[in-house]
């Protein structure tokens, strides 16, 4: 029997029994693209000096490295039984002011999360004016996400793993860009971000910000997060910052805590 015949105008139609097959090898094609991104190696392994450092200073006082991995410890819980509830995947860590910490905090919470067996975590440098985790971890930067977007190149192929903390994924550029909130609103950004979704559908992305104060690509990289985790500089920190945030901040993703950092209470 035909499994086609020629419709009016001179077009092939299928019939039913050829339409169902093709539908499911369709489905079944797209499920096995689906299925081969989502197993690909996740970028190259480098090896963070920051992790060694840190190891080493376990062993020479172990109550202060018990003490800060506790505090982290502590917030992951929180913040993932949060996103978990929401079915939110991307939290954005923005200070409120440049030097609150939020570099530091963004690490720290990102190797707590990686700790987890079964966590998949993503910690993204979005500081793009003046980007420090590469820096901060000890490892080598990526390219400048402004060339990657004009070359034409997916985020996927810029990230690294690391040895230390195999659960732990890091895209973290190199250099500074000219035009950090110019690139973070352009509207291929946001798709080329997205990318990593596709790579790793169950990961944890943790961003790491410009502050919200005195600079505005804090303020252009709140349209692609799903919550706000604000760090504030307790000893510098003034009022007239935590009024300002505060109208800064209505009517975007919500936001899901305040670290109070630097503070001595």
């Amino acid at each position: 029997m035909n499994s086609c015949r020629l419709a009016k105008g001179g077009a092939w139609a299928q019939d039913e029994g050829t339409r169902r097959l093709q539908a499911e090898t369709d489905k079944n094609a797209e499920t096995g693209a689906t299925r081969a991104i989502a197993t690909r190696p996740l970028g190259r392994q480098v090896s963070s000096s920051f992790i060694r450092r840190e190891a080493a200073r376990v062993v020479e006082n172990q109550d202060h490295a018990k003490a800060i991995a506790n505090n982290f410890s502590i917030l992951r819980t929180r913040l993932l039984g949060e996103m978990r509830s929401r079915d939110w995947r991307r939290l954005a860590v923005i200070p409120v002011s440049r030097g609150a910490g939020a570099s530091f905090v963004a690490i720290h919470l990102s190797l707590a999360l990686a700790r987890q067996r079964n966590s998949r975590v993503i910690l993204i440098d979005l500081d793009l004016s003046r980007p420090s985790i590469a820096r901060d971890l000890g490892i080598p930067g990526c390219e400048n996400l402004g060339e990657l977007m004009r070359e034409g190149m997916s985020v996927a192929d810029m990230i690294m793993v690391l040895e230390e903390a195999p659960n732990l994924a890091v895209l973290a550029p190199s250099g500074a860009e000219f035009d950090a909130a110019e690139l973070l609103q352009d509207e291929e950004f946001a798709p080329r971000l997205d990318d990593l979704r596709r790579l790793w559908p169950d990961a944890i992305e943790i961003i790491d910000s410009g502050p919200l104060v005195g600079e505005d690509s804090g303020l252009a990289l709140l349209p692609l997060v799903d919550a706000v985790l604000l760090v504030a500089d307790g000893q510098k920190g003034t009022a007239a910052d935590v009024a300002q945030v505060q109208r800064l901040l209505k009517d975007t993703p919500p936001v899901i805590g305040v670290i109070l950092n630097k503070s001595e209470d």
